[in-house]
């Protein structure tokens, strides 16, 4: 495969099927994608529609993601159909016939690129529904470069009239917040109610944690390089326990959020590449839940709890992760997010936010 390692290209797919176990073959494809052709910077909603272009009954499942990526589009594309092959996929004289797996280039860059088995964009996603509202999710505002239309503008245009719809699937959330948010107690009660796996994060066993509040610029490296590794196997161990949910108090996430905050620019440029490296491994949430408090919510629970090495925390510190943690939200794409404002903690708020997190995925 081709590629340039200084170069990164912006490149959305179309994955689908509809032969085998479709939702497996889908995850199967992303997690081989992600170890060979780029990393998933984003993925849209999962959606079941029936076969397009064809008379099979056999209805399929599609995605978009947003991957980049250090190879040319030929060399991409070799890639890709490996995968297929690896998969099972046995290609026929029938362009929209029944599959365990397709994967096309939608979109490389803002390039048009028409050399021989390329062609980019791909000429018929502004006839398919299918591929238009997921990629509607991941940027409804990207514009086509032939036509010079949004994806907003030509999904409102499509004449495509098969049906569409959004498969409920929700595997993976993640509770975030400041410290101190009670986040904790959050997830484990939520966990409780939806009969889900419950990870919670294990940052007490961790002996650098007292000594980074005593002396950050010493151990703010190697707590949050620890952090990183520590956060990556446990979500990477929850994944093999065989529940088909997992509720979590943290996300990988908040490694980077963090480490923005805690790090000189120059160390911060050495995790990032760590993190992303990292990061791209794991699967990815479909829903991120932020609790959103004020610095006096904060700094009570955090006396209440009494932890020494968190009794010096400042203001200013909590004011400047509470920001990080907004700026990277905005920031992520491809899943879900819900910011929930809490004014004041009592005994019925858990009640009141699961209550809400529920109605929201269900």
């Amino acid at each position: 495969m081709d590629f340039n390692k200084d170069v990164m290209n912006e490149v959305y797919l179309c994955l689908g099927g509809n032969l085998g176990d479709r939702l497996q073959n889908l995850n199967t494809a992303k997690a081989l994608i992600a170890e060979g052709c780029g990393r998933i910077t984003a993925q849209s909603k999962i959606y079941e529609t029936e076969a397009w272009g064809s008379r099979s009954k056999k209805s399929f499942l599609n995605q978009v993601i947003k991957i980049v990526t250090p190879h040319e589009a030929p060399g991409l594309l070799q890639g890709l159909l490996l995968i297929e092959k690896r998969l099972g996929r046995v290609r026929t004289r029938s362009k929209n016939g029944d599959r365990i797996i397709d994967i096309d280039i939608l979109f490389f860059n803002h390039e048009v690129i028409e050399t021989e088995g390329i062609e980019i964009p791909h000429p018929r996603l502004h006839l398919r529904k299918f591929v238009l509202k997921p990629l509607a999710d991941i940027d409804k505002d990207f514009v086509h470069p032939v036509s010079e239309k949004t994806i907003a503008t030509l999904l409102k245009e499509c004449g495509d009239t098969l049906k569409v719809r959004p498969i409920q699937q929700v595997n993976y959330i993640c509770i975030e917040g400041n410290i101190g948010s009670g986040k904790t107690t959050l997830a484990k009660d939520l966990a409780t109610k939806l009969n889900a796996g419950f990870l919670a994060e294990q940052f007490e066993k961790n002996d650098l944690l007292p000594l980074f509040y005593s002396k950050p610029e010493l151990y703010a490296f190697p707590l949050e390089y620890s952090f990183l590794l520590n956060r990556y196997q446990q979500i990477t161990d929850a994944f093999k326990s065989g529940k088909s949910l997992v509720v979590s108090d943290y996300s990988i996430y908040k490694c980077l959020w963090f480490a923005k905050v805690n790090l000189s620019k120059k160390d911060f440029a050495f995790f990032k590449k760590h993190f992303h490296a990292i990061e791209s491994q794991l699967p990815k949430p479909d829903l991120i839940v932020y609790l959103d408090t004020s610095i006096k919510n904060l700094k009570k629970n955090i006396r209440a709890r009494g932890r020494a090495y968190e009794k010096n925390i400042k203001d200013s510190y909590l004011e400047e992760i509470g920001s990080q943690y907004l700026r990277g939200l905005e920031k992520l794409t491809g899943f879900e997010k819900l910011i929930l404002p809490v004014k004041t903690y009592n005994s019925d708020l858990n009640a009141e936010l699961v209550k809400t997190i529920k109605n929201h995925i269900l």
